[in-house]
């Protein structure tokens, strides 16, 4: 069976580590650190022993700049653009220049190599560029529709949304800069995701939920496989794993993958206040 690789999971490898990826890529193997029992092992990355790459990012200037010996690999790529204000991400690219990167994307390799991430959903008056006060979640929805009318143009149709995921670092982290939100209820949840279906229906956007069992049963949602064994071996044509991921959370639906990433080591730069890896 061939790997799929997920790079990654812990950190933004495209943005902050790609040198070290392409020397990785070079050498045709990575040692990876077990983040629970911290034993490192040896992964072969081969091209003919890989069935495909899932590049998780919020700016992939690198690849179109330099694909390098990506080049060998088919690539998927899982890419976040959420149109928060810089106090919750403040150093993410600007959301042109991540929408500029997407439709590049799309045009080199294919929309259908490309999930856009709308992840996670925060609402409060600070995340947004144009908040809304008396309605926090309208501001929001205007968001999601400007971004789902670029990206829908660019001819990518799958969305994954999550609700953020309090951590207890990542509450302690909020309390510390300030930040308050709006925690929404599990029915105002399955309204306001009923909205995000309606708009993403007009732009013939799917949305696919990301651990979240409370919103799969909202119509029009699906549930999601971030890494869908089924769905790349139907867009690269090659046997990959359809069996669950052991090592995720029991509500993941994503299929086994191998990831390459650490938390330690290989800190993210873009310094996202809800990030649950920092």
């Amino acid at each position: 069976m061939l790997e799929i690789i997920s790079c990654s999971r812990r950190t933004d490898i495209p943005a902050f580590y790609y040198d070290w990826l392409q020397e990785c890529l070079k050498n045709k193997y990575v040692m990876v650190k077990n983040p629970y029992n911290k034993q490192t092992y040896m992964l072969d990355l081969s091209p003919e022993r890989v069935h495909s790459i899932c590049l998780w990012s919020k700016s992939f200037a690198n690849v179109l700049k330099n694909p390098g010996y990506l080049s060998q690999y088919n690539l998927y790529f899982q890419f976040t653009i959420t149109g928060y204000s810089k106090f919750l991400e403040p150093n993410v690219a600007d959301t042109e220049e991540a929408l500029r990167q997407m439709e590049q994307l799309a045009l080199r390799y294919s929309p259908q190599q490309i999930n856009w991430r709308f992840d996670p959903i925060i609402l409060s008056i600070k995340e947004e560029k144009n908040p809304t006060p008396d309605n926090f979640t309208r501001a929001r929805l205007k968001v999601f529709e400007a971004l789902c009318k670029d990206i829908s143009s660019f001819g990518v149709n799958r969305c994954t949304i999550s609700f953020l995921c309090l951590y207890k670092k990542v509450e302690q982290r909020m309390k510390a800069s300030k930040f308050t939100c709006s925690i929404p209820s599990q029915q105002q949840q399955i309204g306001f995701v009923s909205q995000l279906v309606e708009i993403a229906d007009k732009y013939g956007v799917t949305i696919y939920t990301c651990t979240s069992p409370i919103i799969e049963g909202v119509p029009g949602v699906r549930k999601g496989h971030c890494i869908d064994g089924a769905y790349l071996e139907a867009l690269f044509g090659k046997r990959a794993s359809h069996a669950k991921d052991a090592g995720q959370r029991k509500e993941c639906g994503c299929t086994r993958s191998r990831d390459i990433g650490a938390y330690s080591g290989q800190s993210c730069g873009h310094g996202c206040i809800y990030c649950y890896a920092r």
